[in-house]
């Protein structure tokens, strides 16, 4: 059987910042920091990216994420008919909810990480659990700002994630026994939660033998040696979508048959991520 991938809340976490501190890697929010930004920087940002204000921002390095994804309308609709508000599905500016972690590294080797949380909370299942609200309770943030002596700025892969707001059923058939019918039918539901994005499988010559949720060509590469001034910005785009199967109840909900490897592996979607320096 494969198995679904999954990834439960983690708490958010700087490591490594006191000594940063003490090397002088100062952060701030965008808005309360620096002077104003050159406005090419800021067009690639987007309307949510906010220049900094004040003296000395040439002496600092802007970490921003720009989420430009998508729903499948399908799960939109899912969600309405099981009672979700249409308001709330319609509003503008929806995009999934993504989780990812930086690792930054300065020039005296000392390092920091910061989370990124980004996107809309408010889409998901009415049945949810109060478990899941609380995943979805952080506040956004899309950027941060360091002092200079940037080496280089990691997206740490194994972070990357967008939460998957309906229930998915995996339907495995099973042989029967002397005391059941030739097959029985095996229902696992997974609760609305943060999914791992997954790099397509590859061979020793490049070509795909799996297609899961990134291609090697859309993975991230780590931004190298940013000038004091620059803004690093991390842009993720694609859409989120689910496979659908007909339920044990005569339904059309998220789910597949475990047979079904090919849409298990792709779940929840197809994915690109481009950094740069600008």
């Amino acid at each position: 059987m494969i198995a679904r991938k999954s990834a439960k809340a983690r708490s958010h976490r700087r490591h490594g910042l006191p000594a940063a501190l003490a090397a002088g890697a100062s952060i701030c929010i965008l808005s309360a920091c620096g002077d104003a930004l050159n406005p090419a920087f800021l067009d690639i940002l987007g309307p949510g990216i906010v220049a900094p204000r004040g003296p000395g921002s040439a002496g600092h390095v802007v970490v921003a994420l720009r989420n430009d994804t998508i729903f499948d309308d399908r799960i939109l609709q899912h969600l309405i008919s099981a009672g979700l508000d249409e308001e709330i599905v319609t509003a503008s500016g929806v995009r999934p909810r993504m989780r990812m972690t930086f690792l930054i590294t300065f020039v005296n080797g000392n390092t920091m990480q910061v989370q990124f949380d980004d996107g809309s909370s408010d889409i998901v299942h009415p049945l949810a659990s109060q478990a899941t609200q609380a995943d979805l309770a952080r506040p956004e943030q899309n950027n941060v700002v360091v002092q200079c002596d940037v080496a280089r700025v990691d997206l740490i892969r194994e972070s990357i994630q967008v939460f998957v707001p309906d229930f998915f059923e995996t339907t495995r058939i099973d042989p029967g026994d002397e005391n059941t019918p030739p097959f029985r039918v095996r229902v696992t539901v997974d609760p609305p939660q943060f999914e791992v994005l997954q790099i397509d499988d590859v061979d020793e010559f490049g070509t795909i033998t799996t297609l899961r949720n990134i291609d090697i060509r859309d993975a991230p590469a780590p931004a190298i040696g940013p000038n004091c001034g620059s803004v690093v910005t991390i842009l993720v785009s694609g859409t989120l979508s689910l496979p659908f199967e007909i339920s044990s109840g005569g339904n059309d909900v998220p789910g597949v048959l475990n047979t079904n490897g090919v849409a298990l592996a792709a779940s929840p979607g197809r994915f690109q991520i481009n950094v740069g320096i600008r």
